[in-house]
């Protein structure tokens, strides 16, 4: 990830942290930062769902703004399908300005403007952070949906934001102008039009419908009782203090960077401190390109612990993006790199048949059945990356990122604890005699290796191994 530092090197002063690892916190949180706003919000956003959890959002947003709160509103046009109405009627509120990221130009029909546009429109505004006062901000890997915040129970991510207050929050600040005045945003009325206004009643009705609904009513009581959303409220949170910077990249849309590199020093923060003696990566897409695996490879061939901890075929939420990764597992574990993959969110553990009944309830304790969305790297347990980058050449060269490197061992160990608990829910990869991939579950009662990758069957392995010979990498 070629990165942008908001202020040169890391700052020695301290800024306070609160990793929001659980869903329903990640919510309660964003739940406390709008309505504890007194002046502005300052809220960007690459997917926005028209859905419970973001109806509720846009509620609280609309909540502040007629309390006088100044809310500048930035989403990325790719992920706002069938919100033109919601966006256009947030924005005519006095104190709310609307804009979109590289926008489309036909509201309708976008899968066609791609035919012709697709150099511009395939770099997009992954960033995500949510901004109150200049005082506190969330940055991390959520989107606004309900699968990032527990409101169903099936389909969820798992995922990492960070809350923080002090000097980062700052930094925060103008990276989102930066953002705001770039060439590539919109004001939203520009880019809608006209919305009818049988369109704008549509729009809130189903907002008011949600916002009556008992799902929502009994979604939102659930947020107010976690503890996270209490101790807020009373200033008791514990929080983690440690010097930390923002780290951010502002590609240019439909700009030619197909000669640039892609190795370590674009696929991760260059102010990240270097391995070495424990790396450990966490990004739900990895797609770590040639270079990348060589450079890895130097790593550990230089005695640095390399584990990587990734979805699984069956467990990720896009996938073409397996085909950048699947061809470089063999080598990445010739040269003594571990990986680990999610399981599928449906595949139950294999239990022996006199444990059945009690393996059943353990089953819910021990897998979330979740996809990683997490995007974390943990340097020697003593320096982290948690924001929006993936471990991808799109991360690199195409989407504007964002996130922090912190120096904190406290931080890095509680990261790492979790990384060895996760690990322990999922499928080792190995090499077999043979030199064949094998996949281990280790939540089996009797884990064993297979050959056969979990998830897939000959018509998506033919897939896979099809797109991997296309020349998309740089996509992914």
């Amino acid at each position: 990830m070629t990165d942008t530092e908001s202020s040169g090197s890391a700052p020695s002063r301290l800024s306070d942290h609160c990793l929001l690892h659980n869903s329903k916190d990640a919510f309660a949180a964003r739940l406390w930062l709008i309505r504890s706003a007194r002046h502005s919000l300052d809220v960007q956003y690459y997917i926005w769902h028209d859905d419970l959890s973001g109806s509720l959002v846009f509620d609280e947003i609309a909540s502040a703004a007629q309390r006088g709160v100044a809310v500048r509103l930035l989403i990325d046009d790719n992920g706002i399908v069938g919100l033109d109405a919601r966006l256009a009627a947030l924005d005519v509120l006095p104190t709310v300005e609307v804009r979109l990221y590289n926008p489309f130009k036909m509201r309708r029909f976008r899968a066609l403007e791609w035919l012709f546009d697709f150099g511009r429109l395939t770099s997009r505004m992954h960033s995500k952070s949510l901004t109150a006062d200049r005082r506190a901000t969330i940055i991390g890997g959520r989107n606004i949906g309900n699968e990032y915040f527990g409101v169903q129970a099936k389909g969820q991510f798992d995922d990492l934001d960070i809350l923080a207050t002090g000097p980062v929050v700052s930094q925060i600040e103008d990276v989102f102008e930066r953002h705001w005045q770039s060439a590539a945003t919109r004001p939203v009325a520009a880019v809608v039009g006209h919305i009818s206004a049988k369109a704008k009643r549509h729009a809130a009705r189903k907002g008011e419908a949600i916002a009556q609904s008992g799902e929502a009513k009994r979604y939102l009581a659930d947020i107010e009782a976690q503890p996270l959303y209490s101790e807020l409220q009373q200033g008791r949170v514990n929080w983690q203090s440690a010097p930390a910077h923002v780290v951010a990249s502002m590609p240019v849309p439909d700009t030619d960077n197909e000669d640039e590199p892609t190795g370590l020093n674009e696929l991760m923060p260059r102010s990240l401190a270097r391995p070495t003696s424990d790396f450990i990566l966490i990004s739900g897409y990895f797609v770590p390109t040639d270079q990348g695996c060589a450079e890895l490879g130097e790593l550990r061939r230089g005695g640095v612990r390399i584990r990587v901890l990734t979805n699984s075929y069956a467990a990720t939420d896009v996938g073409v993006v397996h085909s950048g990764y699947a061809p470089l597992r063999e080598k990445l574990l010739q040269q003594g790199i571990e990986l680990f993959e999610m399981p599928a969110p449906d595949d139950a553990p294999k239990r022996n048949t006199r444990k059945f009944i009690r393996s059943n309830s353990m089953r819910a304790r021990r897998h979330s059945g979740k996809s990683l969305h997490a995007k974390v790297y943990i340097v020697d347990r003593k320096h982290l990356y948690v924001g929006s980058a993936n471990f991808d050449p799109r991360s690199a060269h195409l989407n504007t990122e964002l996130g922090f490197v912190i120096e904190s061992a406290e931080l890095a160990e509680k990261m790492a604890d979790q990384f060895e608990t996760a690990s322990d829910h999922c499928y080792h990869l190995g090499l077999l005699p043979d030199g064949a991939l094998s996949w281990t579950d280790v939540r089996d009662d009797n884990p064993v290796p297979e050959r056969t990758e979990p998830g897939t069957n000959p018509l998506t392995r033919t897939l896979v191994r099809l797109l991997a010979k296309l020349p998309i990498e740089r996509q992914l």
